[in-house]
């Protein structure tokens, strides 16, 4: 006969503010890559807030999760910071390899956000000359994305040989820099 306790094993976790907040002040201190480290903490949000139901509501619960929410808006700052030193670099060298690595992990309001902060520490010539370069760099890829589909008003940026992401990349740059 089966012992059914042993089909479901669990454990119980204390989490205290302590341990928890030297916990996330060592993940952040050793950590090379922000990203990483930012994408751990939203796991740790998620895994406490899912195997905590017993405890939420109560002062405990909402004290870690406050807890963890502020190691995660600095880790945020943290990589908003440096996404806008690799933005305004891509910019100022042109570097579709660089601006798509800064937009593809970003949401879109958040590399809005960076662009327009950048744009208005750059001289109006060299936002005219980012300008300039999104722009034909979008006409180029249209143009080609268009005769390698062989339809009319339609794109297969594949065939065409442009990943899709440098299209989206680019198209979102030149939104914002049309806008200003």
């Amino acid at each position: 006969m089966t012992d059914t306790k042993n089909l479901d094993p669990s454990i119980q976790l204390h989490v205290s503010t302590s341990e928890l907040d030297g916990f996330c002040q060592k993940l952040i201190k050793r950590s090379r890559d922000t990203s990483k480290t930012h994408e751990s903490l939203i796991t740790l949000e998620t895994f406490i807030a899912l195997f905590s139901a017993t405890s939420k509501g109560s002062d405990e619960y909402y004290a870690v999760e406050s807890l963890i929410k502020s190691h995660t808006e600095i880790t945020r700052q943290q990589l908003l910071d440096e996404k806008t030193i690799e933005l305004a670099h891509a910019l100022l060298h042109q570097d579709i390899n660089k601006l798509t690595a800064v937009h593809t992990p970003l949401s879109r309001n958040g590399f809005h956000n960076i662009l327009s902060q950048i744009c208005q520490q750059l001289t109006a010539g060299e936002v005219i000359q980012a300008c300039n370069w999104c722009t034909d760099w979008l006409t180029m890829a249209k143009q080609k994305a268009e005769e390698a589909s062989g339809y009319p008003d339609a794109m297969d940026f594949k065939k065409a040989g442009i990943a899709f992401e440098e299209y989206q990349a680019m198209l979102d740059t030149g939104r914002v820099l049309s806008a200003l």
